[in-house]
């Protein structure tokens, strides 16, 4: 899928039903995750960003491999969506990395990717990501998947 039609699939799944952070839905006493968006289409992230930040969350993008491992370590996301088909280094080897990192071990770990079938599923798995979805992912199903990962994770 071209990046202007993964860009228009994602903006018309971010329906109304997704109000922003401080509507009535979200109240403004919500603490939300900051979210690391690692992806090498710089159309994907990007729109992955925009997406993230109207909706009151804090965002930071990278656009490779290396560039997310120093990201990570400066600003400490509380989730990371990781594309899986990035040059110089691609998400799986990168996730393993955040998983034998001390202070990124216990971090939310989604893959957002082209590369959705059983066999990345199973290498995702073992790298340890949490989740994965296939490109374009449907905005209401990842915020809720976020969510739903990130206060279990919270939880002492």
């Amino acid at each position: 899928m071209g990046s202007g039609a993964f860009k228009k699939a994602l903006m018309a799944a971010s329906d109304s039903n997704n109000a922003p952070h401080g509507s009535q839905d979200c109240p403004s006493d919500v603490h939300l995750p900051t979210i690391l968006i690692v992806d090498d289409s710089h159309d994907s992230a990007n729109t992955l960003r925009s997406l993230f930040d109207s909706h009151g969350y804090k965002t930071h993008v990278v656009y490779d491999g290396v560039e997310a491992l120093e990201a990570a370590k400066i600003h400490l996301p509380d989730v990371i969506l990781l594309d899986l088909g990035m040059p110089n280094l691609d998400g799986v080897h990168v996730a393993r990395f955040f998983r034998e990192d001390e202070k990124l071990k216990d971090k939310v770990l989604i893959a957002v990717t082209g590369y959705a079938d059983e066999m990345h599923r199973t290498q995702c798995e073992a790298a340890g990501f949490d989740y994965v979805f296939p490109k374009p992912a449907i905005w209401k199903d990842l915020k809720s998947t976020i969510d739903r990962l990130w206060s279990k994770r919270k939880m002492p």
